[in-house]
C-alpha cells in the first residue's frame, strides 16, 4: 500500500507481452486491495467506479544491461 511500490511482472508463456511494471491506481485500485479477504494468487473484483486496478509504470524502465537474479521464496 505504499505509493513506491511497484509490482514486476513476467508472464512467461505470454509471446505478445512477456514482461510489465506495474502499480495500484490511486484510489480504485487501492481501494479494492485494501477490502480483500482473500489469500494467495487469486482475481480481483473490478473497482466501484469502473476504473483499472493497476496502470503501467510510467516513471520505471528497464535496463537491459542491468544483471540481477532472481529467488522465489514461496
Amino acid at each position: 500500500m505504499l505509493p513506491e511500490a511497484v509490482a514486476i511482472v513476467m508472464a512467461s508463456t505470454d509471446e505478445t507481452t512477456p514482461h510489465g511494471i506495474f502499480h495500484l491506481s490511486d484510489p480504485s485500485g487501492v481501494s479494492v486491495i485494501r477490502n480483500c479477504q482473500q489469500r494467495g494468487f487469486h482475481p480481483h473484483e473490478e473497482s466501484e467506479d469502473g476504473n483499472p486496478i493497476y496502470e503501467h509504470c510510467s516513471h520505471v524502465f528497464l535496463n537491459a544491461k542491468l544483471e540481477y537474479e532472481v529467488l522465489d521464496l514461496r
